[in-house]
């Protein structure tokens, strides 16, 4: 690294130094220290490179506080590219020093080549137990604590803003409440350990890595090693490309932020892996990159690896993600020679696009896996279901609109009708399960041609709406519909009744994402329908039986939907051909003035087409509503003076593709 071999060079150069306060034999200060308030920083034009010098030897305890300020713009003889110190202990003749601050220590730098605390010393040790607040305002070769075989403890709570960098089987030791915004590094046998309480926060990369093919060392371990627990409560921002930590435990919270690669992800590797960490990942899964966790050890570090604990990893889900459903994605490698008891969960299954992902082992690794699509998807796509079904309801039978038309009058109708109902459990690959209750009305009016004419023809209007049920939340879905009419019936018993039908539907939705956000969006699409109906009553006395058949035609236009968490879905155009074939047993009252019909009715229906597909941004799903179901029921209609018709009807169709129950009632005036 260009640190250490800066800091090696400097310490062969030997300058003639003179030091604001030298630390010379034992000492103890029992007033506060202000440096350079209290000191000279330059005496007779000879260079100065600390502000506290520990000479070997010394044995020395501040009581009160001491604080250091240097900025390096008030230096006449200082050579540039030469470190200097605010706290210094260099190259002594190999006696020990000790150092120990019992009250807080402040140092503020301001400057190109600048150490807060720079300790050269392999038998230097340094405790801080009042707070350490070291600042370093510097971009070039500066750093807020160097250390080269050094030993400094800091106990009390800490603010570093700054490099750390410690080398040469150095070690430094951060207990406590600490703040740390600058990158650690350590090789050749420094040691870091970060001991870490609540409320603590580091920023920046981490790394005991060294240079394994550095060839000034071949064949050395040129690690070092970094030793972090953090406590709940506490994190950690991942800046740079990759992170390398000897040991990570606790229970604190791990986020990757930005990196410099141009796929802007980022890689920590730990060698051993404790406790019940949070790690916050960022994903690409359709680029097949993300932010990595790997179980792992430098190929020239002579450790074990391990993992146990159980850790959580928080995904974002992202709606605009182009995803095809196929992805697999690794979060996690686990070298395959650690020991490994250590589960990896996630807070929730993570929406990717249009697809639900959950974390999934996969030998020893953890990778992320396409399960069923997500509820907005679901949802959006669902609109196929709801309008496909709305229209079946709104199309239905000329007795359930109309009632028994052979009791019409000879000049026209009015007449107006209401249903409600339920539809549940719609069965067609991803968009499966889905329920919608629904209710509306129609209103019409016909004339029949001629007295003696049995064609009549009419017109009607009609609104309806649905409350489907959707994964994760609901909607609602208003239909309206109008159409023209045409009715022939004959004295013989035969019928055929036609209708023309247009609509106009509108869709929302509101449901929750697997990390409990509400999604909605909203589709409008119009559609047009023809039917075709006929049948023929065979009379044996009150009695009869009416076979029946129907063609049901109807197309439905595309539609888009633009979620709120960016997913975009496009629902394709779909035809639809409803085929019918059912029969009518039934019972006759009729006196001069009134009649009452009663019956059943039973049948089988099918849809011959119904192909169609959706788009999840972009990615192409396909969708039928192919499907056959019974249509069963039963019905009464009452007419009063001629005029008055009053009709009923109750029904269930089961199918293979949904299920429905419908109450039908109406009521019809007769000229």
């Amino acid at each position: 690294m260009k640190k250490k071999k800066l800091i090696i060079l400097l310490s062969l150069a030997m300058p003639l130094t003179v030091n604001a306060l030298k630390l010379q034999g034992t000492q103890i200060f029992t007033d506060e220290v202000n440096i350079p308030v209290t000191h000279d920083i330059e005496k007779n034009g000879d260079s100065v490179y600390s502000n506290i010098d520990i000479e070997s030897g010394s044995n020395t305890v501040f009581e009160k506080n001491v604080t250091i300020n240097m900025s390096r713009d008030g230096f006449s003889s200082v050579n540039d590219g030469m470190t200097i110190d605010g706290l210094r202990a260099f190259m002594t003749n190999g006696v020990s020093s000790s150092t120990v601050f019992n009250g807080d220590l402040n140092i503020n730098m301001r400057g190109e080549y600048f150490d807060a605390i720079g300790l050269h010393d392999d038998n230097a040790t340094v405790i801080i137990n009042g707070k350490t607040t070291l600042t370093v305002d510097a971009h070039n070769e500066s750093g807020a604590i160097t250390i080269l075989g050094s030993n400094l403890t800091l106990n009390g709570e800490s603010n570093i803003s700054g490099d750390i960098f410690v080398t040469n089987n150095g070690t430094l030791k951060i207990n406590n409440k600490s703040i740390i915004k600058g990158d650690i590094f350590t090789e050749f046998g420094g040691t870091v350990i970060l001991d870490l309480a609540a409320g603590s926060k580091i920023v920046g990369e981490v790394s005991a890595f060294g240079d394994p093919d550095d060839p000034d060392y071949p064949g050395q371990d040129t690690t070092g090693i970094i030793k972090m627990n953090l406590a709940k409560g506490s994190s950690w921002e991942l800046e740079g490309d990759d992170s390398y930590l000897t040991e990570l435990s606790g229970q604190g919270n791990i986020t990757f932020t930005s990196f410099t690669r141009s796929n802007n992800f980022g890689e920590l590797v730990i060698e051993n892996l404790k406790g019940a960490s949070t790690f916050n990942l960022r994903t690409d899964i359709a680029s097949q990159q993300s932010d990595k966790i790997i179980i792992s050890k430098s190929s020239d570090a002579n450790r074990t690896v391990s993992a146990e604990g159980t850790h959580t990893i928080n995904l974002i889900n992202n709606g605009s993600a182009q995803t095809t459903g196929n992805e697999k994605l690794t979060l996690v490698e686990i070298d395959d020679n650690a020991t490994n008891t250590a589960e990896f969960k996630t807070n929730h299954d993570v929406e990717l696009g249009g697809y639900q992902y959950s974390l999934d082992k996969d030998g020893k690794d953890y990778v992320l896996t396409a399960k069923p699509i997500t509820s907005s998807a679901m949802a959006s796509a669902g609109f196929l279901n709801a309008n496909y079904l709305m229209n079946y309801v709104e199309t239905q039978t000329l007795l359930k609109r109309l009632g028994d038309m052979r009791t019409s009058g000879k000049f026209g109708d009015v007449w107006l009708r209401g249903f409600t109902g339920k539809l549940d459990s719609f069965s067609g690959g991803k968009l499966s399960k889905f329920d919608m209750s629904y209710h509306g009305f129609q209103f019409g009016a016909d004339k029949q041609l001629s007295e003696n004419s049995p064609l009549v023809i009419g017109a009607f209007v009609g609104q309806t709406y649905g409350n489907p049920d959707y994964k994760n939340g609901d909607g609602s879905l208003r239909s309206f519909n109008t159409g023209i009419y045409a009715t022939y019936l004959d004295n013989s018993g035969f019928y055929i009744d036609g209708v023309v039908k247009y609509d106009r539907q509108k869709n929302h939705f509101k449901v929750k994402d697997t990390a409990n956000n509400h999604i909605q969006g909203t589709g409008h699409s119009n559609g047009l329908g023809l039917s075709m109906e006929l049948g023929q009553k065979f009379k044996i006395n009150d009695f009869y039986i009416e076979p029946q058949t129907q063609f049901s035609y109807s197309h439905q236009n595309d539609n888009s939907i633009n979620a709120s968490n960016g997913l975009k879905v496009k629902l394709g155009n779909y035809n639809s051909l409803i085929g019918r074939a059912s029969a009518l047993l039934g019972y006759e009252f009729n006196s001069d003035e009134n009649s009452i019909n009663i019956y059943a009715k039973t049948g089988i229906v099918r849809e011959f087409d119904g192909d169609t597909y959706y788009k999840l941004n972009n990615h192409k799903e396909s969708h039928s509503f192919k499907g056959n179901w019974w249509n069963n029921g039963v019905g009464i209609n009452a007419n009063f003076n001629q005029k008055h018709n009053i009709y009923l009807d109750l029904e269930s169709s089961p199918g293979n593709k949904f299920d429905l129950l419908q109450v039908n009632g109406g009521y019809r005036y007769s000229f």
